[in-house]
């Protein structure tokens, strides 16, 4: 059976993985090159306050998904009433880091990070899921999500590509013969 016309596009890409093509990053490499980074639009959300699209960097090095400490205000988040801390080792320092359990959305992969129509289409997400996230006081920008190994890892099945510059990411909970029930 083959989708209608009027099945929207989202739904018949959740059956696959999704491809999301590197982006570039605003900083420049150290001789002026241009920097990819493979950035995903995610955001936050705590009951019903959310963020808007963040750039969400896959880090398979990293073992927590990590936050700026700004955002837990923009989420209505005490972080005196934390569920935990713990260091963390980013880049060649280390940080320290809040936890709290909140919702994370993927957002579809043409949505893009800061979409002029991001209100509109503010809930063209994949997938919604609880995790426990590490904020993180001193942050170096509140619009960067560092996606680890707890909170993004362990929720999909996730291919960094070297030289196709794309990631792939599939949900391990989806049959992948559900697609194409016919065959």
């Amino acid at each position: 059976m083959s989708p209608s016309s009027t099945t929207p596009a989202l739904t018949e890409r959740e059956q696959r993985p999704w491809l999301y093509p590197y982006r570039r990053d605003v900083q420049l490499g150290w001789r002026g090159e241009l920097v990819l980074r493979p950035l995903l639009p995610v955001s936050l959300v705590n009951g019903d306050r959310g963020t808007p699209r963040l750039a969400g960097l896959v880090a398979s090095g990293a073992d927590l998904t990590l936050v700026s400490g700004l955002l837990a205000e923009e989420l209505g988040i005490d972080l005196e009433d934390y569920e935990g801390e713990g260091a963390h080792r980013f880049g060649i320092g280390e940080v320290r880091a809040r936890y709290k359990t909140i919702d994370l959305r993927l957002h579809a992969p043409d949505a893009g990070l800061h979409s002029p129509d991001a209100e509109q289409d503010e809930y063209r997400q994949w997938r919604q899921w609880r995790s426990r996230i590490g904020f993180v006081e001193d942050w170096p920008s509140n619009g960067f999500v560092v996606l680890g190994n707890v909170g993004f890892f362990d929720q999909f099945e996730v291919a960094i590509g070297g030289s196709s510059q794309a990631v792939a990411i599939a949900d391990p909970d989806t049959d992948p013969d559900a697609e194409n029930p016919d065959g």
